[in-house]
């Protein structure tokens, strides 16, 4: 879900420049509705945030569902106020990487992160964010992969729909598509300290190769290890047989 003042709050903690970070949630004119005085708002940040938010243009996005690994059993002996410092600190690890590639935070669930990187956030080109999701999973793979806050991430892609209830206006986008259900499924089986992404079958969109390269191309200093294809079991709701892994070797 894109929470607007979620974004807002993490673009400002962050010291992301963004058109949202200096968004007003809070104030209104006298008998505007909040609903109204959003959308008011929402124009005023440009085109592409009105052709997505406010018209519900599809947009093709790269996705990363980033979270640390065997969290609630490793973790299980903290109290509170130290699970809460453990999110915290990987928090300020993790979210500066993905603003730095161009991401943006979707949604947070506990110690699990999903960002997006594309349109209205980042420019409209499908290739470049797929390019851009990739390098930031590498980069939080090799921050982690030697402390307490080692990860998992599951890669993926695809066309969806930013959706708000009109009647219940409650400041977030719901995004809306099979690419997040597939999502969520590929973190369900996704592996330790790796990056984990569906196998692409060449018959597919020519575009979508991209995503099998860039374990080549990468500029970051380290040796990434591609595995062969292993089949996704009984995962439902997804179009895909088979998911690979990237690996820091």
């Amino acid at each position: 879900m894109a929470n607007l003042r979620l974004i807002k709050e993490f673009n400002k903690k962050y010291n992301k420049h963004s058109a949202i970070a200096n968004l007003d949630l809070e104030n209104s004119m006298m008998n505007e509705s909040l609903q109204f005085s959003i959308q008011k708002r929402i124009s005023n940040l440009g085109g592409a945030y009105e052709r997505h938010f406010r018209d519900r243009d599809p947009a093709n996005l790269a996705f990363l569902f980033i979270d640390i690994c065997s969290f609630s059993t490793r973790f299980t002996n903290l109290s509170g106020k130290g699970i809460a410092k453990v999110l915290d600190d990987y928090y300020d690890i993790v979210i500066p990487i993905i603003y730095k590639h161009g991401g943006e935070i979707d949604k947070v669930i506990g110690d699990g992160i999903i960002a997006i990187f594309g349109p209205p956030f980042s420019e409209d080109n499908v290739g470049y964010n797929i390019r851009q999701a990739d390098l930031c999973a590498k980069e939080i793979i090799e921050k982690t992969i030697n402390t307490n806050y080692y990860s998992k991430i599951a890669l993926h892609f695809g066309e969806i729909v930013y959706y708000c209830n009109d009647s219940i206006f409650y400041e977030e986008y719901t995004v809306v598509g099979k690419p997040v259900t597939e999502l969520f499924r590929l973190e369900s089986i996704s592996e330790d300290k790796k990056i984990n992404f569906y196998h692409i079958e060449k018959k597919i969109d020519a575009y979508k190769q991209q995503l099998l390269a860039n374990g080549e191309k990468s500029k970051i200093p380290a040796r990434w290890v591609t595995s062969n294809p292993k089949p996704v079991g009984t995962l439902r709701g997804v179009s895909y047989k088979y998911y690979k892994t990237t690996e820091l070797k």
